[in-house]
């Protein structure tokens, strides 16, 4: 018989004899779906992190910024009044472009309820930055003033943390700064307080922008504006894509979470795989009879070896998709602030295959070592010890 047509033959055995290998093979299941439930459920904050930083941006927004290779990160005020006045760059109804530099501090706050400490991005900008990211909106309050320490402070951060209400004061630098408006935006931009960038940086006792905020031309503007910034050896700068600068801001969160979360999969993956070869080897065990007629009939090692594997894998996929789907459920658009950075966890496809795979691969490596011992048994020994 071809090696093909016994694997069909075993892999039709294995399936008909379930109902009487439920015990074992629950345990492959219920471990498959609690490693994929915890797996997928973790992985999903990576994914809102990085849905949430792609959700507040613009097609027409782009981003420059000092290149990797220069030392110091900054953009001088000098610099950004030329790159400001660079082609590319899309101009107002009074002929002013849209560009605006951004200036940037680290404060720290506290969690309503838990009193933890969490810090916080305030954001300084020029006037240009209203027009810029026009979805801005106030919803308590009013705009800062130049010249004042004053700040506008995004939803997340006067829902979730302590003393940010409208009048409330904090301490930046030193120095006391009113809260005088409430403000929504989209994506990470709900995370930060808003203040005027010069002012933040003579707090700062700054004299550079961390980066600068366009709006380019609809027809060509990027491509222009990335000419220009190229063809100025005075210049060591870069022009990103504002998703791609938000995914680029959001990485180093993303990967610490994506980190934690297989860090802690492969380590219950490691303890359901443990639990699955025990429940094989007890199956195998269970049909050394079996196995010892079809070696004896002439069916080879390799067809056995491949049909436990593949029920093995088998056993798995349910537990995998029900882990998936639990996940789903309880999880899915849930609402953290991890880092101070707040967004909605994502079970989104992408996730449930890569949990569906983890599973699968379990399986397999659950399966091997009980595989091989069920086709190197001599059919002798096998037949004497049943």
């Amino acid at each position: 018989m071809r090696a093909w047509r016994q694997l069909v033959a075993l892999l039709q055995m294995s399936l008909g004899s379930f109902e009487g290998r439920l015990g074992p093979s629950l345990v492959t299941v219920v471990g498959a779906a609690c490693v994929v439930g915890v797996l997928v459920s973790m992985l999903s904050m990576g994914a809102g992190a990085r849905l949430e930083a792609e959700n507040g941006a613009s097609p027409d927004r782009a981003v420059i910024e000092t290149s990797a290779e220069w030392v110091g990160g900054t953009i001088p005020k000098q610099q950004a009044g030329i790159i400001e006045n660079e082609p590319g760059i899309r101009r107002d109804s009074e002929g002013k472009p849209m560009a605006s530099g951004v200036s940037l501090n680290i404060i720290t706050t506290y969690k309503q309820g838990d009193d933890s400490r969490i810090s916080v991005p305030v954001v300084g900008v020029e006037p240009e930055y209203l027009r810029i990211v026009p979805e801005l909106k106030l919803t308590a309050g009013r705009m800062f003033r130049p010249g004042m320490h004053e700040l506008i402070v995004g939803k997340t951060r006067y829902t979730e943390d302590r003393d940010m209400a409208v009048g409330d004061r904090i301490w930046l630098r030193g120095d006391e700064w009113t809260i005088v408006g409430h403000f929504e935006a989209h994506g990470m931009t709900n995370s930060i307080l808003l203040t005027d960038a010069l002012t933040l940086m003579s707090a700062t006792r700054s004299n550079s922008f961390y980066r600068i905020l366009v709006t380019v031309d609809p027809a060509g503007g990027f491509a222009r504006l990335r000419r220009a910034l190229k063809a100025d050896p005075t210049l060591h700068v870069e022009l990103k894509h504002e998703a791609q600068a938000n995914l680029d801001d959001a990485r180093d969160i993303t990967h610490l979470l994506d980190f934690i979360s297989y860090f802690v999969g492969a380590v219950m993956a490691a303890g359901a795989t443990v639990g699955a070869v025990n429940a094989l080897y007890a199956l195998v065990d269970q049909r050394r009879r079996e196995m010892a007629t079809l070696r004896a009939i002439g069916f080879g090692g390799g067809p056995i070896i491949i049909a436990v594997l593949i029920e093995s894998m088998l056993m798995a996929l349910p537990g995998a998709v029900l882990g998936a789907i639990a996940a789903w459920a309880l999880f899915n658009g849930h609402h953290i602030s991890p880092v101070g950075v707040a967004f909605d966890l994502a079970v989104t496809p992408k996730l449930a295959v890569i949990g569906i795979v983890w599973a699968l691969s379990m399986g397999l490596l659950g399966g091997l070592m009980p595989a091989l011992r069920s086709a190197r048994v001599p059919v002798a020994d096998a037949l004497r010890a049943v």
